[in-house]
């Protein structure tokens, strides 16, 4: 096995994309099932990355001689009732076998199951340069079914040709996503974070906010509702500009299926001016944000994208600076199947974040309704304040 990275997959960050589900059922030992579905459904997740410091932008998934085994462990908490894990704050969720940042000895994938009184507990990771989150969470989803179906023909097979993210002949947009300047960070000690966890169903939310604009997504007014608080509460200046960073699915513009494997997220940067983000409703913002999106998610847009990337001769970052800057960041899973994956009694009770503190990122879950869940992490007196906002709305 020896395969080059798409151009998508290698300007993601390097880190894990990690997530907890919690049953109120015991779940069997998944191990043995679980090595001969990846074998059959997803080879890939048994190969290592590899990096050539000469190609600023490369990258290779290659045969590993690591132990497999290492993809696979578990834990018996005999005593714990399942109700801990459903009821308590994801801070208190650390149940992962390995940290954010992967390293050259951890695999690409891993999941660890936990055993208690009365559920189970599973802690699952991949490395984003594998697989966007729809590639991963399709992924649990379909190991489930195998699960319940123990029928090899009722699995739909993925896509891996990586091939498929052509880019364009040349580059026809600014692509202000990017940039080639990597960020300098001036401080020596980090200041104390929080993360907010607020449920809000559309309907309540647009009754909040007093949306009337008919054609605004769910993610449009929590893009510009939270971008115009947190820029407030944050004090930027009014001359500012705000890079509003998102990743979004490119399966469908690009034509190549929903069963593809691999990075076919893109990054926009939405841009406000600051000056509107002070006068301008949350429903004209919305507005702003639907028009902005819908230029972004063409075909062209994205093949220049990539073609974009392909001339770039030094590393790529994303040119939003969310983390302790004036930017943000939102990543959007609401629509994947989380609440899908059912090994045989039921979805999970519960699906979270491992616990962690941040700034300037927002991540939106699906829930068992259908209610979104934000996380949303900034500076602790800027959370406080903006839960103070959310509170009375």
């Amino acid at each position: 096995m020896s395969e080059d990275l798409s151009l998508n997959d290698v300007v993601m960050p390097k880190c894990y994309t990690r997530i907890s589900f919690v049953f109120d059922y015991k779940i069997d030992d998944l191990e043995k099932r679980l090595f001969e579905f990846l074998k059959k459904f997803c080879p890939s997740v048994f190969g290592k990355i590899v990096y050539d410091e000469n190609k600023p932008n490369y990258g290779q998934l290659v045969e590993s001689t690591s132990d497999s085994s290492q993809i696979f462990s578990r834990t018996d908490q005999p005593d714990i009732p399942i109700s801990n894990y459903i009821n308590c704050s994801f801070q208190e969720l650390d149940v992962h076998p390995y940290s954010a940042i992967p390293t050259d000895s951890t695999p690409l994938f891993f999941l660890h199951q936990i055993n208690v009184r009365d559920g189970t507990l599973l802690a699952v990771g991949m490395h984003h340069q594998l697989s966007d989150g729809r590639g991963f969470f399709t992924l649990l989803e379909r190991f489930s079914n195998w699960i319940r179906y123990k029928d090899d023909m009722k699995i739909t097979p993925f896509n891996f040709d990586r091939s498929l993210l052509k880019p364009a002949t040349d580059v026809l947009y600014e692509h202000t996503e990017y940039t080639t300047q990597a960020r300098k960070y001036p401080f020596t000690e980090l200041p104390t974070m929080e993360v907010i966890v607020k449920i809000f169903t559309k309907q309540e939310l647009f009754d909040k906010l007093k949306i009337t604009a008919t054609h605004v997504s769910f993610n449009d007014v929590l893009v510009a509702w939270l971008t115009q608080a947190i820029s407030q509460i944050r004090q930027i200046p009014s001359n500012e500009t705000i890079k509003v960073g998102m990743a979004n699915d490119g399966r469908s513009e690009l034509g190549i299926g929903l069963d593809y494997f691999g990075n076919c997220n893109f990054y926009f940067a939405l841009q406000f001016q600051m000056v509107d983000l002070l006068n301008k409703s949350v429903n004209e913002l919305a507005e702003q944000v639907n028009n902005d999106k819908k230029q972004r998610m063409t075909k062209d847009y994205m093949t220049s994208a990539l073609a974009w990337l392909k001339q770039a001769s030094q590393p790529v970052h994303p040119s939003f600076q969310a983390f302790l800057g004036k930017d943000l960041a939102f990543t959007n899973w609401s629509r994947f199947p989380l609440y899908q994956v059912d090994f045989g009694h039921g979805p999970p009770r519960r699906v979270a974040l491992p616990p962690a503190r941040w700034d300037g990122l927002i991540l939106v879950l699906p829930t068992e309704t259908n209610a979104v869940e934000l996380y949303i992490g900034l500076k602790q007196d800027h959370a406080y304040e903006l839960l103070q906002r959310i509170d009375a709305l």
